[in-house]
């Protein structure tokens, strides 16, 4: 397997993973559901590493260590190590160390799933991997990877729109685009057009005039290039 990333240390994958950061604070708002919000313990240090600050990088590592050395079936802390575990490997496959790259994806699925498994009904652990794996997919060349990491995309997202249905609808738009618009995007890059385009047009359906009805509609109009579908508007949220 290999990882293509576009635009070095700011390119497109490591966007995507500052957007996992987002995606947690859009659909798990203080006190909603779960009792324990780990990432606001260390989000603010991701999400400073992964725009480039090595330094904040290791500040979140350490908390997350130090969270493990205490409890080490830490579900948020486990998601949390993974996601860093996931950002240095695209780094060492662009450098050309496949071996190290090699490592490092592999310790990072393995601590994704086991997190899964040891709170699968958690949002704390669904929205970080498929973030992590939407942001991924699109450049892995190896097919059967991505496709792989598409199908956890698609598998964690539908979970966590079940998990949010009584709630979905007073949700901002925002976060009811977010969702949607990261299942059709998973949905479309499988080459599922039918499925994708059920959540495109909800979108447009339910988010009249928002970003996202504009970006699902153009995607409808124009299927022959992949448009941008979440992200939207998140760096202003």
């Amino acid at each position: 397997m290999h990882i293509r990333t576009k635009g070095g240390r700011r390119g497109g994958l490591v966007l995507g993973l500052i957007a996992l950061v987002v995606a947690l604070v859009f659909t798990l708002p203080a006190g909603a559901q779960e009792p324990e919000r780990f990432d606001e313990r260390v989000r603010e240090h991701f999400f400073a590493g992964f725009a480039g600050n090595e330094d904040a990088l290791r500040r979140g590592m350490a908390i997350v260590e130090e969270t493990l050395a205490a409890d080490p079936d830490h579900p948020g802390a486990l998601v949390w190590q993974a996601s860093g575990w996931f950002y240095e490997s695209s780094f060492a496959f662009a450098q050309g160390d496949t071996e190290g790259g090699m490592t490092l994806y592999n310790k990072s699925v393995a601590q994704f799933d086991r997190a899964v498994a040891l709170a699968p009904d958690s949002l704390q652990t669904l929205i970080p991997r498929a973030a992590v794996y939407l942001s991924a997919a699109p450049y892995v060349e190896h097919a059967p990877t991505r496709n792989r990491l598409l199908e956890t995309v698609v598998g964690d997202y539908t979970k966590v729109l079940a998990i949010r249905a009584p709630v979905f609808d007073s949700l901002t738009v925002h976060s009811r685009g977010e969702l949607l618009g990261a299942l059709a995007s998973a949905l479309w890059l499988l080459e599922r057009r039918d499925e994708a385009e059920g959540y495109l047009n909800r979108i447009v359906a339910e988010l009249p005039e928002s970003p996202y009805a504009l970006m699902a509609q153009r995607q409808l109009d124009t299927p022959e290039t992949v448009q941008q579908l979440t992200c939207l508007g998140c760096h202003k949220y």
